[in-house]
C-alpha cells in the first residue's frame, strides 16, 4: 500500500458528483477519483491513500461497515474522512452512528469552507 496522499477519493453511489467535482478542482492538491461503490473505493485506496475521502448521497449509504472498512483501510496515514448529505434530507446523521466519519457537510458546500476542508485534511495527513 502506498502513503502518497496525493488525491481526494469521492465515494458517490449516485452518478452525482459532477457538481462536487467542479468545485473540488478549485481546491485539492493533487488528483480527485471517483468511485462509484465501497469496494471500488476501498480497491484505489489499496492501491494509494488519498488525504481525504468524501462520502457522497444520503446517509443511508454509510453503513457503519462501509465506514469501518474505509477507516481500517486508511489507518493510521491520517486520512480525513467525511460524509456530505443534502440539505433537504428528512433527517440528518447522528455523529454517534457514524464514529468513524471525521465531520458532516450539507449540501451546497461554500467554497470557503471547501478551502478549509482540504487546507485541514492535507494538514492532518501530513502529521
Amino acid at each position: 500500500m502506498n502513503s502518497s496522499s496525493d488525491y481526494v477519493l469521492l465515494l458517490d453511489h449516485h452518478c452525482g458528483a459532477n457538481l462536487m467535482v467542479q468545485s473540488l478542482s478549485n481546491q485539492v492538491v493533487g488528483s480527485i477519483y471517483v468511485a462509484y461503490s465501497a469496494d471500488q473505493a476501498v480497491a484505489r485506496i489499496e492501491q494509494s491513500i488519498p488525504y481525504l475521502v468524501i462520502l457522497s448521497g444520503t446517509h443511508k449509504n454509510w453503513p457503519p461497515a462501509l465506514v469501518d472498512r474505509l477507516r481500517e483501510t486508511v489507518k493510521p496515514l491520517g486520512t480525513t474522512i467525511v460524509a456530505l448529505t443534502k440539505s433537504h434530507e428528512p433527517s440528518w446523521p447522528v455523529q454517534e452512528e457514524h464514529p468513524g466519519v471525521d465531520g458532516f457537510l450539507v449540501e451546497p458546500i461554500s467554497q470557503d469552507v471547501l478551502h478549509l476542508l482540504v487546507k485541514s485534511a492535507v494538514a492532518k495527513a501530513i502529521l
